[in-house]
C-alpha cells in the first residue's frame, strides 16, 4: 500500500534540485533567437515585380490577400497590361501556409524574418502595399461564377446521363415468349 504524501515529497525534491541550478534568462526583445532556414515570418510584396496575376489571392485558403488592379501601359509598348495598384495582406487571417509564395510566377511575394505582429485593433494588422489603399474590411473572396438557368437544367443528373448515354437506367430487352416443347 502506497504511503500518503509520497508524491508530494517526490515533487518537492525535484523543485529543490532545480532551485539551486544556474538560471537561464533570455532577454527576449533585445536578444532574439536565430530563426531556422525555413522559418516563415510575415508576408511582404515587391510591388515593382508584381504582375497582378491574382494567383496568390485565388489560392489563399484564408482569403487574407486583397488585390486591386487596373490595366496600364507601363513599358510603352502600346498594349495595356494588368497592374496592381493596391495590395493588402491581412496578418490577422494569415496562417503562413506559403501557398501564395509557391504559386507566384515572378516571386514577388515572400516571407520575411519578422514574425511579431501585434496591434490593439485587428484592422491594424492589415498591411497596405501599392499606390491606392484597399479597404481591409471587405472580404476578398474571389467571386464565384453563377450558372445560368439553362445550364442548371442541363447539369441535372437525368439530362447529363441522357446526353452521355451513361448512368441512365436501361430497360431490359424484351424476350420472345417460350414455346412449349413438351409435346
Amino acid at each position: 500500500m502506497p504511503q500518503l504524501g509520497q508524491g508530494i515529497l517526490k515533487g518537492m525534491g525535484i523543485t529543490l534540485k532545480h532551485l539551486f541550478d544556474k538560471k537561464i534568462t533570455r532577454q527576449y526583445p533585445e536578444y532574439k533567437r536565430d530563426l531556422g532556414e525555413r522559418s516563415r515570418g510575415m508576408l511582404t510584396v515587391d510591388m515593382d515585380r508584381c504582375i497582378a496575376c491574382l494567383q496568390c489571392m485565388r489560392i489563399c485558403p484564408d482569403h487574407c490577400i486583397s488585390i486591386e488592379q487596373t490595366k496600364r501601359d507601363a513599358d510603352g509598348s502600346g498594349k495595356a497590361k494588368p497592374y496592381a495598384v493596391g495590395f493588402v495582406i491581412d496578418d490577422s487571417r494569415c496562417m503562413y501556409c506559403s501557398l501564395c509564395v509557391e504559386v507566384c510566377p515572378v516571386n514577388c511575394i515572400y516571407h520575411t524574418e519578422e514574425f511579431e505582429a501585434q496591434a490593439y485593433n485587428r484592422l491594424e494588422l492589415a498591411r497596405q502595399f501599392g499606390e491606392r489603399p484597399v479597404d481591409p474590411t471587405i472580404d476578398p473572396r474571389p467571386a464565384v461564377k453563377k450558372k445560368k438557368p439553362a445550364e442548371k437544367a442541363a447539369a441535372g443528373k437525368g439530362a447529363k446521363a441522357a446526353a452521355d448515354g451513361y448512368g441512365a437506367p436501361k430497360k431490359a430487352p424484351k424476350r420472345a415468349p417460350k414455346k412449349d416443347t413438351a409435346a
